[in-house]
C-alpha cells in the first residue's frame, strides 16, 4: 500500500518514522534553567547553531535577522540587569539576542540572486522587490516582518541546540530599549527574542500541561 492510499493514522505513524529524529527534538525540547555554569559553549558549536537558524523560512528570502552571541562575564552580567534578573544567562555562559530587520534592506541582494538563478526575470524581480520595500515602509507592518521572521529563526536555533544536546531557553522579558543601546542595535533593528544557551547540568522539572488538539484546533473557522 503506498503512503498515499494509507489511513491518516497509517500516514501519520509512517511519517513519525520516517522523520523519527525530527519529531522527536520537536516533542522533547524543553525551556529550562538548569545550566553547567562550569561548561562553555564553543566557537564552532555556536556557529553551527546559528547557521541552522538561518535555515528558517523568510519573506521573500530576504532573512532578515542578525544574531548578537554575548560571552564576556562583564556583559554577561548587564544582560541580567536588562533581563530583570534572570541569573540563569549568566549560568548558561552565552546569550544570543535575536534580532530582526524593520526594513527590507537585504533586497539588493536577496533578489539579484532570485535574478541569476533563474527563478525570476529582471523585470520581475524589480518589481516585486520595490513591493516588498514600499510593505514594510509601513511602521507596524515592518515591525511585524520583524518580529515574524526573526521569531522562525529562533525557533530553529532552539531546535538546533537541543539537538546538539544543549539547553535554550527563550525569553521575552527584557528591557527592550536598553538591550538595543548596549548591544548598539542600528535603528532600523529590534529585538525580538533573547536567548540562553549552554549545556546542560541534567533534568529538569516534568513539563507542564499543554492544551490538547481538540481544544486547540478549529477548522474552516473559529
Amino acid at each position: 500500500m503506498s503512503s498515499e492510499s494509507a489511513a491518516p493514522e497509517e500516514r501519520a505513524v509512517a511519517h513519525d518514522e520516517s522523520f523519527g529524529e525530527a519529531i522527536e527534538a520537536i516533542r522533547t525540547r524543553r525551556s529550562g534553567h538548569n545550566f553547567d555554569p562550569d561548561a562553555k559553549l564553543d566557537d564552532e558549536t555556536l556557529e553551527a547553531v546559528i547557521r541552522d537558524a538561518t535555515l528558517a523560512p523568510s519573506s521573500y528570502n530576504l532573512q532578515p535577522w542578525e544574531f548578537v552571541a554575548v560571552q564576556d562575564a562583564d556583559r554577561l552580567d548587564e544582560v541580567v540587569e536588562l533581563a530583570y534578573g534572570q541569573e540563569h544567562i549568566r549560568e548558561a555562559g552565552t546569550a544570543i539576542l535575536v534580532v530582526g530587520h524593520t526594513d527590507a534592506k537585504t533586497a539588493d541582494r536577496v533578489f539579484n540572486e532570485w535574478e541569476e538563478a533563474g527563478r525570476m526575470d529582471e523585470a520581475s524581480a524589480e518589481q516585486t522587490k520595490a513591493q516588498s520595500v514600499e510593505m514594510y515602509e509601513d511602521e507596524r507592518m515592518g515591525r511585524d516582518y520583524a518580529v515574524r521572521n526573526a521569531s522562525l529563526a529562533a525557533q530553529n536555533l532552539l531546535l538546533s541546540a537541543h539537538a546538539r544536546g544543549l539547553k535554550a531557553t527563550p525569553m521575552i522579558g527584557f528591557d527592550q530599549e536598553g538591550i538595543s543601546e548596549f548591544l548598539e542595535l542600528p535603528d532600523d533593528e529590534i529585538p525580538v527574542m533573547l536567548i540562553s544557551i549552554g549545556p546542560s547540568a541534567g533534568e529538569e522539572p516534568d513539563r507542564l500541561p499543554r492544551r490538547s488538539v481538540d481544544e486547540v484546533l478549529h477548522r474552516e473557522s473559529r
